[in-house]
């Protein structure tokens, strides 16, 4: 099982809806967050900087796939990480982002994995 936080904007590398780690940074440049916000985001990045790799994966791959680039998902035993992602959350809640918790247990062809994630590109049904 893997799971994606995400917020209903449409990403537009990846013709998905956008991870939550982009619209926090975007209330962040636009200057609508409290202080402490901020530093608990500060905080929250600084632990996924040093917690989490950050797939290098620009893939292309055949007609396949409905889309060229990869999607990151959380290993469902990734239990610290996704309590993380949970208390980022909370900020995107107080600016009344909804967030969405998506689960699959297709996420697509993985090109990526190590112990607590995946990065795959999605088959087409991935998201239905």
């Amino acid at each position: 099982m893997y799971l994606r936080f995400v917020v209903p904007e449409n990403d537009e590398d990846s013709g998905r809806e956008m991870g939550i780690f982009v619209d926090g940074g975007i209330l962040n440049e636009s200057g609508q967050l409290y202080d402490y916000e901020i530093n608990i985001r500060k905080s929250l990045m600084l632990w996924f900087t040093n917690n989490l790799k950050v797939p290098d994966i620009q893939a292309l791959e055949s007609n396949h796939y409905s889309n060229p680039n990869a999607i990151s998902w959380f290993k469902s035993s990734a239990v610290t990480h996704i309590s993380k992602m949970r208390e980022y959350i909370e900020i995107l809640k107080a600016h009344d982002v909804p967030v969405k918790q998506l689960i699959t247990d297709r996420p697509g062809k993985i090109l990526y994995e190590d112990e607590f994630q995946i990065a795959a590109i999605p088959f087409k049904d991935t998201f239905k």
